[in-house]
């Protein structure tokens, strides 16, 4: 989207949410030349990008990294953040079987493996799992032409419920907190889309379609992922409302929108960015567009809790398993932990400190251990289980908890047609557009790319009404 300074002088917006999303929404529409509100309902921007610090180091306690695309690129760019940029350092990641800890194999994907001779050597399979996943050459056909399967029967058609159990669930499972049984393969891993429709191998796509340029990469910064939100604010002028949510949405006597506010304050505007997840949008919409509102009521949210502690780096580097940058823990397992980040491995920047950073996550989607335990309980069970995995049970100098309650949304079957219906509700109301994880999905970059095509739809908007006859 150009972005020439003044561009739509005299109109107004007012963007709900103060998430990556929201910012980068509200940025585009600033440039753009509209006066723009943003209301947070916290006292802190940024949703699920969080940094705090612990014993003087940046931790992330929400998204940890940024994965890179041209677009996020060019942003980045803009946001004079590349050169800042660090990539994690090369390690083993660790998956948690019934044989002890096996390094994760080389070229496996949320979909499964598209090698196969590294998931042969790993040890993670059983004999027969390994058999049946060499059979994909049979089976690729099997789900060609299907509007949508989940992530699991996809694999699981593929390569096996192996395949699907040991290394799929654990990877795309846990970082969605969800059950891949009922996670859409179009939301959740859209770029395997070809492959449903085509019903070409998994196996050999990335033999058949290698690359020319360097693949998506992780990235965040000296001072935690916090710096990206800060950035999307710097150089633009916005009215920030924070503490205080939004109520309702309705059209004002004018015909323009207008935003009421828990405060008492109604804001009128041209426009309105909802950056926030579905179960907030759905109250705001419902007098004003009652068919967004039902369509985007079948979404589910986990729960999750992150667990991050200090150790002294000495004992630390004395467990083999924690020079490793990580482990992840299938749903099977039966266990709390979900997955374990060994920060001060995997990124530069907290190498040099005399302190051991590790992550630990904790919640799926329908699970209540997470609501039911105090921070001293959820920390001492997810300490146990690392320790029961790893051999390492020193007691950690230091602690933080922080819960995201209700927070990650489920792109499950029929959610892409629900975010459909819902937008072609609110087609009929231009201007009122929704923007976030809730409904684009794709972690951080995903949230930038959705906040994008909000502002575009806004200013479109305008566009459209200048040019009617």
């Amino acid at each position: 989207m150009s972005r020439p300074p003044s561009s739509m002088p005299g109109h107004s917006a007012v963007v709900v949410g103060g998430g990556v999303a929201g910012l980068t929404a509200a940025r585009r529409l600033a440039q753009q030349g509209l006066s723009v509100t943003l209301v947070e309902g916290s006292r802190r921007l940024g949703g699920q990008v969080h940094t705090t610090w612990l014993d003087g180091l940046p931790v992330d306690v929400g998204a940890e990294a940024l994965v890179t695309s041209p677009a996020t690129t060019a942003l980045l760019a803009e946001l004079r953040l590349v050169d800042t940029s660090i990539a994690p350092r090369a390690g083993a990641t660790w998956l948690a079987t019934r044989r002890g800890l096996r390094r994760l194999p080389a070229g496996v994907g949320p979909a499964g493996p598209s090698r196969l001779r590294p998931v042969v050597s790993s040890g993670i399979l059983s004999a027969r799992g390994v058999g049946r996943a060499a059979l994909e050459p049979l089976t690729a056909r099997r789900h060609r032409g299907v509007a949508d399967v989940s992530v699991g029967e996809f694999v699981t058609g593929r390569f096996g419920r192996e395949v699907a159990e040991r290394i799929v669930d654990p990877l795309l499972g846990g970082i969605a907190s969800g059950d891949i049984d009922r996670l859409s393969l179009r939301a959740c891993a859209p770029q395997l889309a070809p492959l449903l429709d085509s019903g070409r191998l998994v196996a050999v796509r990335a033999v058949l379609h290698r690359p020319r340029a360097a693949g998506p990469r992780l990235v965040t910064w000296a001072r935690g992922l916090a710096s990206l939100p800060m950035a999307l604010m710097d150089g633009v002028d916005l009215d920030l409302r924070l503490g205080d949510r939004a109520t309702g949405v309705t059209r004002s006597t004018a015909g323009r929108y207008a935003v009421r506010l828990a405060s008492g304050e109604v804001l009128d505007a041209d426009a309105v960015v909802l950056a926030v997840s579905s179960a907030v949008a759905q109250p705001l919409l419902r007098d004003l567009v009652p068919a967004a509102a039902q369509a985007l009521s079948g979404t589910r949210f986990a729960t999750v809790a992150t667990v991050v502690a200090t150790f002294p780096r000495s004992e630390a580097l004395a467990c083999p398993t924690l020079g490793g940058t990580g482990l992840m823990v299938p749903s099977s397992a039966g266990r709390l932990l979900k997955a374990a980040t060994f920060l001060s491995t995997k990124w530069p920047h907290l190498a040099s400190s005399d302190l051991f950073l590790v992550r630990l996550s904790a919640g799926r989607v329908g699970a209540t251990a997470v609501d039911s335990l105090s921070d001293d309980e959820l920390t001492a069970a997810l300490l146990a289980d690392l320790a029961d995995l790893t051999g390492f049970d020193t007691a950690p100098l230091r602690t933080v908890v922080h819960r995201w309650r209700e927070t990650v949304a489920q792109h499950e079957l029929g959610h892409p047609e629900r975010v459909r219906a819902a937008r072609s509700a609110l087609a009929e109301h231009p201007g009122l557009v929704l923007a976030g994880a809730s409904y684009d999905g794709g972690g951080v970059a995903g949230c930038l790319r959705s906040g994008e095509a909000a502002a575009r739809s806004a200013v479109e908007s305008f566009t459209e009404e200048v040019a009617a006859p």
